[in-house]
């Protein structure tokens, strides 16, 4: 007999960021295994498409988009879709039973809005941690440490990760983090990765056609405070147009900012797509020649491995990056990235002056990122074999 399992989650494809991709993983993951799985979600925050598909099992909640930097708005946001999934699963769902309820954060308030639907409900909670929270919050310069939503939200923090039954989290530091919080006995990993939908994705992709000595820079991904995205700006104002080039696809709150600087500076080769598909990303991604992605320098952040980089290695593209912790260790084992500070523009400039200048050698030693990440981190192969354990 199946296990009737609620899911929630703030994001969901369409979605195109992280957590929607994550999910979406595991929600295939579960249905394979017959898991008999209904989703509460949003509609899309950020979508490359306006046609949604909708499905019996899948609900999704209207909120206001966050389209503005206070923190106060993403309060609202999130406060909100917590109250509209415990008004929704209590009263619109209050005859469902669920074995299970599983639900991923950030945000933090979703995760608290699950824990009270696992408490009515009489289901186990496992808690999905892709981030951790509070902390990321103030490292993006959202919320001060000092203050009163902090010390709220860290207590919140710490008792969740005691209401749990089970904690999956996305890193080995990550683990490492949340049993000094809580001494829980229960905490297993399950790393970002890739899909068999971006494996279908990526071979469609065609390598960078080789019209002439101009090094393309592409980036895709959430246009954010914490992506560090600046540092683009200040490298190409000091690198040639015709050598250098930069592409940025995706979306966020800094995008506007950004592309209003590139236009009052004069900046002439950075382009901002907007936001694409996951397949129509992986097609750009293909048309570069080296891969840009960076972080805010911020201990938080190296509990984590970036979800990017999983798939920066599909496209055994060659890598600049910034990142630390476990991520960082990954790419040192493959030997296919340079590192930069990311509190220096001009650090960047020297990484993408190297790898000009070494480009045959990193393209070719790059050309077995896909195999690798393949064999190693297939997200959906790992939800399937820690689900089945519980079955």
């Amino acid at each position: 007999m199946s296990k009737k399992t609620l899911l929630i989650s703030q994001y969901f494809v369409p979605d195109i960021n992280a957590a929607a991709f994550r999910v979406y993983d595991l929600y295939n993951a579960l249905e394979k295994l017959d898991y008999d799985i209904t989703v509460i979600t949003a509609y899309p925050q950020k979508s490359a498409v306006e046609k949604i598909n909708e499905t019996n099992n899948i609900y999704r909640l209207k909120l206001e988009k966050i389209n503005k930097k206070s923190f106060l708005n993403y309060l609202k946001n999130y406060f909100g879709f917590m109250l509209k999934s415990i008004s929704h699963s209590l009263f619109f769902l209050r005859k469902a039973k669920y074995e299970y309820v599983i639900v991923t954060s950030p945000p933090l308030f979703v995760a608290l809005g699950g824990y009270i639907i696992s408490f009515f409900k009489k289901s186990k909670f496992i808690l999905d941690i892709r981030d951790i929270w509070p902390d990321s919050a103030v490292a993006a310069g959202m919320l001060k440490r000092e203050g009163l939503l902090y010390w709220f939200s860290k207590k919140i923090e710490r008792f969740l990760y005691k209401k749990a039954d089970i904690i999956l989290c996305v890193s080995k530091p990550m683990k490492e983090y949340i049993y000094n919080e809580s001494k829980h006995e229960n905490i297993q990993i399950l790393y970002n990765g890739i899909s068999p939908e971006s494996l279908q994705g990526i071979k469609k992709i065609t390598d960078k056609e080789s019209r002439n000595s101009k090094i393309t820079v592409g980036y895709a991904g959430n246009i954010g405070i914490v992506q560090n995205l600046d540092l683009i700006l200040k490298a190409a104002q000091s690198l040639p147009p015709e050598l250098f080039e930069f592409v940025i696809i995706g979306d966020g709150i800094e995008r506007n900012r950004l592309e209003k600087e590139v236009e009052k500076q004069g900046v002439k080769n950075v382009l901002f797509t907007g936001p694409l598909t996951k397949g129509e990303t992986f097609n750009k991604l293909s048309q570069t020649d080296v891969l840009f992605f960076s972080l805010s320098d911020d201990p938080t952040f190296e509990k984590t491995i970036p979800s990017k980089l999983f798939d920066y290695l599909l496209t055994n593209k060659f890598i600049i990056t910034s990142i630390k912790g476990e991520g960082k260790e990954i790419l040192l084992e493959l030997g296919c990235a340079l590192f930069f500070n990311p509190n220096d523009a001009e650090s960047l400039i020297k990484a993408l002056a190297k790898y000009k200048n070494n480009k045959e050698n990193y393209d070719r030693v790059s050309k077995g990122n896909r195999d690798f990440v393949v064999e190693n981190y297939n997200r959906e192969d790992q939800f399937k074999n820690f689900f089945i354990d519980l079955r």
